[in-house]
């Protein structure tokens, strides 16, 4: 099986983007316990949510769109962050609050990743454009400037009055990295960890044209010590992508996450050690250690590398971040892979439907073990599971794991681009791991999209709150064509 490869860096992201492409409208909703919370309405409402959602103490949902608002980024907006509020006690309606629409030039544009809050309230997110930057190291995107922001929204000071939004940080391209695309993740002392997909300062030599500089990188932004100085902007290891020696991964879409002892775990979309079918890698997982003097480096260890789709059908590609459970395994999921069959794509092949794999640590100094836990087989159970910056996985209090993903569902009338062999516009699933040793997980689909106004295409995984799940649908080509924020209780 192959995959061809992209001839320029900015084509390196969009390897993993051929899923959001056209979709047949469908004409009839799926018969689950789905409930539609809101349609989104396109400018100057949101359009296209593809985030995963934040959840506060009163159950209000907190997300983003990358398109809509009352931003003039061509023709669909520059993008929203959003306010859920539950219904009234005796009402069933949900509301939605915008409480900040991207203008497309300092202030950043097409905000991709879910949000996080801090102690006080305050959201943090990232957009993948924007911040008014040179566009001298091809940072330019829809002719908007800028390589990309780390933003602040701080509620009112009065009931109902606007959130105020701050950029903290407005990346350069090199040395520091553009487009950040995955969630953020903020420490007990303030300070925020991210990655950018592209960018830095790496060597990043992988036969692409690449303006930007490096493969993408981890930072760390640090809050000022005095009120209204800016937050320091520190480079915890820059990608190199494969080339001269280096095997390091490249184009870290998904967020990172920290362990008990302070490392951090993340994914990258490529690279790693070199593979069999001319070198193009399907991705990594990589640690990041602190140093042990400070304000020396990080240090990288890749805990495995995913051989890629020239290699046949091994999974590949693990866009989205990752998820600890209690026993301090790791879940991830790959876009391709397994030995699922959706290996048919115009006149290209495609490698099988998607992974959800678990990485066990070692024990005596040994190695993680790699094991996929489930391939998805692109009928009921759904196919190419969630990639995106924020699509972590979610995990209940059992190890269930939750999931989504935007392809096959067997939802008859909503084709995936002829997509064989079933079609449908994506599930939400759940995984339950097995009774005894050497049993196998066993999948669940909890909903199978139909395209109608139950939405399609859901990019941003999900959240578990209290006992249900929250996410969004993207609703490309659908009756809920703008997307939709929904919930289900497993």
């Amino acid at each position: 099986m192959h995959i061809a490869r992209p001839s320029s860096n900015s084509n390196r992201v969009c390897l993993a983007m051929f899923i959001v492409c056209v979709l047949a409208t469908a004409a009839y909703g799926a018969s689950t316990g789905e409930k539609v919370l809101y349609q989104f309405q396109g400018a100057p409402d949101g359009a296209g949510p593809q985030s995963s959602l934040a959840v506060d103490e009163a159950h209000h949902l907190y997300g983003t769109t990358p398109n809509g608002g009352t931003g003039k980024c061509g023709s669909s907006g520059c993008g929203t962050v959003f306010e859920l509020i539950p219904p009234a006690p005796g009402a069933t309606k949900w509301t939605e609050k915008i409480l900040y629409s991207f203008q497309g030039g300092n202030d950043g544009a097409l905000p991709q990743a879910g949000l996080v809050f801090d102690k006080g309230g305050d959201l943090y997110g990232t957009t993948a454009s924007g911040g008014g930057n040179s566009t001298a190291f091809g940072c330019a995107f829809n002719e908007i400037a800028g390589c990309g922001t780390v933003f602040r929204l701080v509620p009112p000071a009065t009931k109902g009055g606007p959130w105020t939004e701050t950029v903290l940080y407005a990346f350069q391209g090199n040395p520091d990295g553009s487009q950040p695309m995955g969630s953020l993740t903020l420490d007990a002392s303030g300070h925020l960890y991210g990655t950018t997909a592209q960018g830095g300062a790496g060597y990043c030599d992988s036969g692409y044209n690449n303006p930007y500089g490096g493969c993408g990188s981890v930072f760390k932004l640090s809050p000022p010590l005095k009120s209204n100085d800016p937050w320091t902007r520190t480079i915890l290891y820059a990608f190199n992508g494969l080339g001269s020696g280096y095997t390091d991964g490249e184009v870290p879409m998904g967020g990172v996450i920290f362990d008990q002892k302070g490392n951090l775990y993340g994914t990258t979309l490529a690279g790693g050690a070199p593979c069999g079918g001319g070198g193009f890698c399907g991705g990594t997982v990589f640690e990041l250690t602190p140093p042990a003097v400070k304000d020396n480096p990080w240090s990288e260890t890749q805990l495995t590398t995913f051989l890629g789709a020239e290699d046949g059908e091994a999974a590949t590609f693990p866009g989205a971040g990752l998820i600890f459970d209690a026993k301090g395994n790791l879940y991830g999921t790959t876009l391709l892979g397994g030995d699922g069959q959706c290996n048919t794509y115009e006149e290209e092949a495609l490698a099988s439907c998607g992974t959800i794999f678990s990485l066990t640590p070692p024990t005596n100094g040994g190695s993680w073990t790699l094991t996929a836990i489930y391939s998805f087989n692109g009928t009921t159970d759904g196919a190419y599971p969630a990639y995106y910056g924020s699509a972590s996985l979610a995990i209940d209090n059992k190890g269930n794991l939750y999931g989504t993903t935007p392809s096959a569902g067997d939802q008859p009338g909503c084709s995936f681009l002829n997509r064989i062999p079933d079609p449908g516009c994506g599930t939400v699933w759940k995984l339950t791991p097995p009774s005894a040793n050497g049993e196998s997980w066993t999948e669940t689909t909890l909903h199978a999209f139909a395209g109608a106004s139950d939405g399609a295409v859901a990019l941003g995984g999900v959240v578990f709150k209290d006992g249900a799940l929250y996410g969004t649908t993207t609703g490309l080509g659908t009756a809920a064509s703008n997307g939709t924020a929904f919930s289900i209780v497993p």
